[in-house]
């Protein structure tokens, strides 16, 4: 076998030994197998789904703001909508932190991402009573709608009733 030859057959081998191993490694030695946010210590979470789905049950006695006839019952019923849920916010805020520092600013952040969230709708409600045409304008977060990483938060938590309302089209 010529050199040339026996080097080509020596990379071959050696790439085929490293995309083995890459595979190997990728399959059996993941590194982490939680989705990054999610909170280990259940209590906040728990107590955190309690307090939207009581939110929730308030929100349900509301029509959806997409169904109403006119532009200013539409706000009239976002800004009910707003209350109900800037006291859940409130509620969330007031429940204990997990010990885990990370874990504490993850929450704060994702509360503070709703009250951006809120305060989208509040300028919502106010300009429909201004322009009948007004659109709803969610808060840009690395590139996303603010909405999306509570989503995320309240979704891998666990928190299903804590995800943004989808009563705005």
């Amino acid at each position: 076998m010529s050199f040339r030859a026996r080097t080509a057959s020596v990379l071959a081998l050696l790439a085929v030994l490293v995309i083995v191993f890459l595979w190997g490694w990728a399959l059996f030695f993941p590194p982490s197998t939680k989705a990054p946010g999610t909170i280990e210590d259940r209590a906040f979470p728990d107590a955190a789904e309690q307090v939207c789905s009581n939110a929730a049950a308030e929100l349900a006695q509301l029509p959806k703001a997409f169904e109403t006839k006119s532009p200013t019952d539409r706000a009239a019923v976002i800004a009910k909508t707003d209350v109900i849920l800037s006291a859940m916010l409130d509620r969330l805020d007031a429940l204990p932190r997990p010990a885990d520092s990370g874990d504490a600013l993850n929450i704060n952040e994702w509360i503070a991402d709703w009250r951006t969230y809120v305060g989208d709708r509040e300028n919502y409600a106010r300009a429909l009573n201004a322009d009948p045409q007004a659109r709803f304008y969610v808060t840009a977060k690395e590139r996303r709608q603010v909405s999306e990483p509570i989503d995320f938060f309240a979704t891998f938590n666990k928190m299903y009733n804590c995800v943004t309302p989808d009563d705005i089209e």
